[in-house]
């Protein structure tokens, strides 16, 4: 026998040494594969939210100047507003004081102005010019004070404006420009027949080519003399309709152009798009031998991977970005990471490998899968040692002490005749010691069980009651609801059918309550009901019950009693109500008032439909009759 229960425990440890090294692969096999999923899912998103957020810097970072260059030119176009609408005056003599006209009849600053100057109006005036072309008369007072100003107003503000700039200027609709450059006395050697305000910059701003008149950024041009890549950002200055001034700055982008190559994420590459499909920058090498810089439609292009970025960011953002915008482009295997450059619009584009992504998150995930394996094996090894060591002989012992309590032996449990292993601080030891405590106690659990059942029952019951008799009650107002309603006049309509008793049905309605919550709002509309309501309950009899019919309108069942008349409870809910007396100006009666219909049960009604209908009938006569009244007759 002995023999026989070695073989049994021997064949049980091996089948549940089986079982759990394969539940413990599978769930290890289905864990390392989610988390493979999951890993290599999270690395890509974390990858692309990178290369987002990175983008969203970088263009923030390269926007600052252009935003700089507005918030300059907007101080400046209010400062000049401010002086000009001022009382300050500038005659002939303060013109001439900082002009002269040269040999070839042209207008232009004198050279102190340039080379540095304390003036007569207390200003220190350094690297400014200004040039009038020879075919612009300089004799309109106007435009004298404009110039004037405009030098004034360089001279105290240029030399904080161009922190980061090559320089500030202001251009007239008139053939005249005042500059605050340093370095570059362009007024003193522009040619004397330029004709400024018809150059594309200058005559963009004109209100017949800007009739919304709207700032304005130039296209990207290479500046020979600086030997750098700039353009423009001027902005036209109006007065009650006339052109005043184009305030502009000259912003320097040739660092930004440098950034553009040698500050990439890992891998990718940068490039710059005009909104309207030209190419402003981009890192490659082409047939000129020089990178690409300056504007190249995409006609011109010959890369096809560039005409699809364009397209596919076109497509993907509706021609619009905003902050970012992540587009996958599939015909490249790319990422495509947009933010849009504010002030001119521009989109700053990161070329990010999709081939990268996928191999950065299979890296780690491949990690996760071995670290699974790994674990696997572990566990496995871990599993085969304990069972072997603690498993084998407890289970035994609990299987001899199963089949005892399976034949209704507890005794031989209870009394130690069977040993068990009580004494291991472990689940097995637990269950052994639930083995024993069950043969022990298993009568009185059984009586435990039947009088428990019973105290259940009976508290179920209760709930039950108390769970029916909530459904029956209005939430807002406390009284029951339409559902008790329609239950206790079926109800009393049997009885009474049965020849039981009869019944009165009293009908309630608010008069004007739609008007009153117009006027003073739902909140206070609640409370109104919540008063009536509260009143009628006051004012029935304790035979009698009241219910919210529907809105504003409530019910009342009477029941039969000889000791107070049904009218009289009647009534006395009309007056019980008036007398709350809550004010209701816009009503004919001064309060709030309702209307009632009070109907008694007849053999000829046949069902509860009609009770309803004669009580609504009479309701509605007491509105007809002008409210705030009861109906008790036909």
């Amino acid at each position: 026998m002995a023999r026989v229960r070695t073989s049994y425990s021997r064949s049980l440890m091996r089948s549940v040494l089986l079982r759990i090294v394969l539940a413990a692969s599978l769930v290890v096999a289905a864990l390392t594969a989610l988390a493979y999923t999951f890993i290599h899912t999270e690395t890509q998103r974390r990858l692309l939210d990178n290369l987002r957020d990175w983008v969203v810097e970088r263009a923030h970072n390269d926007s600052v100047i252009f935003e700089l260059a507005q918030e300059n030119l907007a101080r400046f176009s209010d400062e000049f507003l401010r002086l000009y609408t001022s009382e300050t005056s500038v005659d002939e003599g303060d013109f001439w004081s900082y002009y002269q006209t040269d040999q070839d009849n042209a207008v232009r600053m004198r050279r102190a102005f340039y080379d540095g100057v304390y003036a007569e109006d207390g200003l220190y005036y350094q690297g400014l010019t200004s040039f009038v072309g020879n075919n612009q008369p300089v004799d309109d007072p106007d435009l004298q004070r404009r110039l004037v100003m405009s030098v004034r107003l360089l001279a105290q503000l240029g030399p904080a404006m161009i922190n980061r700039f090559e320089n500030v200027h202001v251009t007239f609709p008139e053939n005249a420009i005042a500059l605050y450059a340093p370095g570059t006395p362009w007024g003193l050697e522009a040619e004397p027949d330029l004709p400024m305000n018809e150059l594309g910059v200058i005559r963009s701003m004109r209100q017949s080519e800007n009739p919304d008149r709207t700032p304005g950024w130039s296209g990207l041009y290479f500046d020979e003399t600086a030997g750098e890549w700039a353009l423009t950002y001027q902005v036209p200055l109006d007065l009650d309709g006339r052109h005043l001034i184009n305030p502009s700055h000259d912003v320097s982008l040739t660092a930004l152009m440098e950034r553009l190559v040698t500050d990439t994420p890992e891998g990718g590459y940068n490039l710059i798009f005009r909104n309207d499909g030209y190419l402003i920058a981009h890192p490659a090498e082409p047939a000129s031998d020089r990178r690409w810089v300056g504007q190249m439609s995409l006609a011109n292009i010959d890369d096809p991977a560039v005409v699809r970025m364009y397209e596919r960011i076109a497509e993907a953002t509706g021609g619009n970005p905003g902050a970012v915008s992540l587009v996958q482009n599939p015909e490249d295997d790319t990422w495509l990471a947009v933010s849009e450059l504010s002030g001119p619009g521009w989109w700053f584009v990161s070329v990010y490998p999709d081939s990268l992504i996928r191999a950065s998150a299979s890296q780690a995930a491949v990690a996760v899968m071995v670290t699974g394996v790994v674990l696997l094996l572990l566990l496995i090894a871990i599993i085969v040692v304990i069972i072997r060591r603690d498993a084998e002989r407890p289970l035994a012992q609990l299987r001899d002490a199963a089949q005892r309590i399976g034949c209704g032996d507890y005794a031989s449990v209870a009394d130690g005749r069977v040993n068990l292993p009580r004494g291991l601080k472990n689940e097995v030891g637990l269950l052994a010691n639930t083995f024993y405590d069950m043969a022990v106690s298993i009568r009185d659990s059984q009586a435990t069980l039947e009088r428990i059942v019973a105290e259940r029952t009976r508290e179920l019951q209760a709930a039950n009651s108390d769970l029916r008799e909530l459904s029956l009650l209005d939430g807002l107002l406390g009284i029951h609801n339409r559902r008790a309603f329609d239950r206790d006049l079926a109800r009393v309509f049997r009885e009474a059918s049965a020849g039981h008793g009869d019944f009165h049905l009293m009908l309630i309605d608010v008069d004007h309550f739609k008007l009153f919550n117009d006027s003073y709002g739902h909140a206070e509309g609640d409370q109104v009901l919540r008063q009536i309501a509260s009143v009628i309950s006051a004012s029935i009899r304790q035979e009698d019950r009241v219910y919210r019919y529907g809105g504003e309108e409530l019910a009342v069942l009477f029941n039969r009693s000889e000791a107070d008349p049904v009218d009289s409870a009647a009534e006395r809910i009309m007056g019980a109500v008036r007398g709350l007396a809550i004010a209701f100006p816009e009503s004919v009666h001064g309060v709030v008032t309702v209307s009632a219909g009070l109907m008694r049960w007849q053999a000829g009604h046949d069902s509860v439909n009609d009770v309803i209908a004669e009580a609504d009938s009479r309701l509605y006569a007491s509105k007809h009759h002008g409210r705030n009244c009861l109906t008790i007759g036909p």
